[in-house]
This record gives C-alpha cells, sequence and structure tokens, in this order.
C-alpha cells in the first residue's frame, strides 16, 4: 500500500514541481489577464468531464477493488456512454465559447476539449491504482508531462504567440493515455463478461445518477468563484487567484496519493475496526501535512513567489495561506466522500453536495463583490469547512461525527 502511495507522490510531486516552475514562466510572459483567460477555459471544463463520467470514477474504483474482472468488464462496457455524454456537453460548452467570450478563451476551451476527451477515456489509471501499479501511471505521466513541459519552455522563451499554448493542454493526458492503453492490452487478459453492456450501462446511470448531482455540485462550489471573478473583477485577477490555487494547492498530491492507495485497501477491508483505524491514520496524516505546508509557506512564501512568479502576482501571497487551509479540509472531506460512497451512501451524496452548491453560489457573489479575491479565498474555506464537518454529520448513525472525534482520542478508539 505505502509503496503505491510513494509512486503517486512520485508522479504528482513531477507534475507540481515541473508545472510551477514551467507556468510561472508563461505566467510572466503572458500576464495575468491571458493567463485568467487560459484558466477560465479550464475551469469550464472540468464541468465536461464530471458529466461525461456521471460519477464513474468512484463507480469503478470501488468495483475494480472489490473485484477486478467485473470493474474492467464495467469500464469498457460504458465506453461508448461516456463518449455520447461527452459529445452532448462538450458541443454545448464550444458554442457558449464561440458565442459568448473573446477568441483566445474560444480556442483553449477547443484544447482543453481535446485534452478531456482522453481523460474521460482513460480507465486505465483507475485499474492502474487498484491494482497497486501505480508505476505505470507514474511513468506514462511523467513522459507525457515533459514533453509537454519542454513545449512550454520552447514556447515561453522564444515568446511565440499565445495559441501555442494549446498544444501541451493536449499533449499531457495524450501521451499518457496511450501508452497507458497499449500496456493495459498486452498484461490483461480480458475475458467476457455474463453480464450484458446493458446491465452495466443501466447500473451506471442508476449509480452514477446519484453520484453527479453531488459532483456537479462539488466542481460548481469548488470552481464557481474563478468564474465569477471573471466576470465581476477581470480575468487579470482571476488569473492572480489561479496561481494562489496552484500553490496553495501544490502540497495536497501527497495527501491525496495516500488516500488513494488507503481506500484501496479500505475498500476490500471486511473488518470495521482495521477500516476505522485506517481512517484515522490517514486523518492524521492529512492534518500533520496540511500544517507542514502552512509553516513552509509563511517561512518561504513571499521569496517563492516573487522570485518565480513576479511582482503582478504578489497579490496570491495574503490568500494563499486562506487556500492551504481550505485544501486541508477539502482533503479531509474527500476521505469523508469516499468513506461515505463504501458505505453506499450516493443518495445522501447527491443531498449534501446540492446543499453545499446552493450555498456557494450566492456566498461567492456576495464576498468576491465585497472583498475581491480575498473573498473568494474565504469563500473557498468556509465551503470546505461545512462540506467536510457539518453537512457530513448527519450521515448514518453519526458515522462520520465519530471518525472525527476518533482523530483527537490519544488511542484512536475505545
Amino acid at each position: 500500500m505505502y509503496s503505491n502511495a510513494i509512486w503517486i507522490m512520485l508522479e504528482k510531486s513531477i507534475n507540481i514541481i515541473g508545472l510551477i516552475y514551467i507556468n510561472s514562466l508563461m505566467a510572466k510572459y503572458i500576464g495575468p489577464d491571458n493567463f485568467g483567460k487560459i484558466n477560465i477555459s479550464t475551469s469550464i471544463f472540468i464541468f465536461v468531464q464530471t458529466l461525461s463520467w456521471f460519477g464513474g470514477q468512484n463507480i469503478i474504483f470501488k468495483r475494480m477493488s472489490e473485484n477486478t474482472k467485473s470493474g474492467i468488464a464495467m469500464a469498457m462496457h460504458t465506453q461508448i456512454q461516456r463518449r455520447i455524454l461527452f459529445l452532448l456537453s462538450s458541443s454545448a460548452v464550444l458554442a457558449y465559447l464561440y458565442f459568448y467570450t473573446d477568441p483566445i478563451v474560444f480556442i483553449f476551451g477547443v484544447a482543453n476539449c481535446i485534452a478531456t476527451y482522453f481523460i474521460v477515456m482513460d480507465f486505465f489509471s483507475i485499474y492502474n491504482n487498484t491494482q497497486l501499479k501505480s508505476k505505470i501511471n507514474t511513468m506514462t505521466n511523467v513522459i507525457g508531462l515533459l514533453v509537454a513541459l519542454w513545449i512550454r519552455f520552447y514556447i515561453s522563451y522564444f515568446e511565440l504567440p499565445v495559441y501555442y499554448f494549446t498544444i501541451p493542454i493536449i499533449i499531457i493526458p495524450l501521451i499518457p493515455y496511450i501508452m497507458r492503453l497499449i500496456y493495459f492490452k498486452y498484461t490483461t487478459e480480458i475475458k467476457e463478461s455474463s453480464k450484458g453492456a446493458g446491465m452495466y450501462n443501466r447500473h451506471m446511470l442508476y449509480t452514477g445518477g446519484a453520484l453527479i448531482l453531488s459532483s456537479l455540485s462539488a466542481d460548481i462550489y469548488t470552481q464557481i468563484s474563478s468564474i465569477f471573478l471573471a466576470n465581476i473583477l477581470s480575468y487579470s485577477k482571476l488569473g492572480v487567484y489561479s496561481v494562489s490555487l496552484t500553490i496553495g494547492g501544490a502540497w495536497s498530491f501527497i495527501v491525496l496519493a495516500l488516500i488513494t492507495s488507503f481506500f484501496s485497501k479500505i475498500y476490500s477491508e471486511k473488518d470495521q475496526i482495521k477500516v476505522d483505524k485506517l481512517l484515522i491514520k490517514i486523518n492524521r496524516l492529512v492534518i500533520l501535512l496540511s500544517l507542514t505546508a502552512l509553516g513552509g509557506f509563511y517561512l518561504f512564501g513571499d521569496f517563492f513567489i516573487h522570485l518565480l512568479y513576479g511582482d503582478k502576482y504578489m497579490d496570491s501571497v495574503n490568500i494563499i495561506p486562506i487556500i492551504i487551509m481550505g485544501t486541508m479540509f477539502s482533503s479531509l472531506g474527500t476521505i469523508c466522500y469516499r468513506y461515505i460512497i463504501k458505505e453506499s451512501g450516493y443518495n445522501y451524496l447527491a443531498k449534501k453536495m446540492s446543499l453545499c452548491c446552493i450555498l456557494t453560489i450566492p456566498l461567492s457573489w456576495v464576498m468576491i463583490r465585497a472583498f475581491g479575491i480575498s473573498g473568494a479565498a474565504y469563500c473557498f474555506l468556509i465551503v470546505e469547512i461545512l462540506s467536510c464537518t457539518l453537512l457530513n454529520y448527519f450521515f448514518r448513525n453519526r458515522t462520520i461525527i465519530k471518525m472525527h472525534l476518533n482523530i483527537f482520542r490519544p488511542r484512536g478508539l475505545n
């Protein structure tokens, strides 16, 4: 389990370090305004990705962890369903970008559309994680990332037109997808399932239907501030906020890698006492790593932002600590989310995330109008705290509040 987590962390660390360095060159070159335009198209296509998966990522992850052959069959039989959902949602988004935004936003929307397709089709990364083969994901992602980073560096260094940055957006998911597809076909024995495609698709629509509302709500409450910043203030302010989110959440790859590896064990574990101990351990690790990240930024944050991004992005220094704390609660909330899925609490998640979304939209609007990008950061923190704690505490038999209380007990469990 820990070996698998190390491979995931190695992959993400290369991603984060490389992207921060190369993105800083790009951000300096194109300025906050164009950087904001790139990020708004990325934010919008996150909704397309969520709609296309229709909750399938967590469903397939759980099924593959419990029964590998059945999970593979489900992933393969539901590919056409995902293609149809992708075509419908991406067409609507591209039409909106074409008629209601400027050419740069539309061009990057097309690039994100192509990139999103390969992300949606790539169930191989889920399979590798559940089979503790994350080193395959690491190696393939690193190759794609290195190619993309080299292209970004070349574009920035030679000051090529901004639309050239669409190339690495596509390269990052394309190369790993092709390599993982080839590896999967040559190393995995695929047997015909006794269940037909129709049964798997109906199951995905039924189960995913409960999850998709919660997933979309999560996207809305995490992305709505970016959309409001661009509309209420400016693309330039969004560019600064995007840098804050990147730096403030950069360390989270460590905890997300640990969460992924822990839950491959938690989903297959039948002993509830062992499950509870694993949950206590992963929650404590998240809190410890979060406080370490916060302390590190207080010591080196100003120097780091000035060195990498320059004076135009120095406003981000004041809000990154808020983002770090929000990211901690987001990571703790991910543990709750995945555990509720283990307990098949799909309907609860749908209701909870819908309520979260309803709260976020007016809160984000009011706080951005009143406090600018600082308001967006505080909105992120408030919503993540509520999502992680209060809104989870009504789940079956107070399961989540018991888990949180156990974190702070000296021996964890009674």
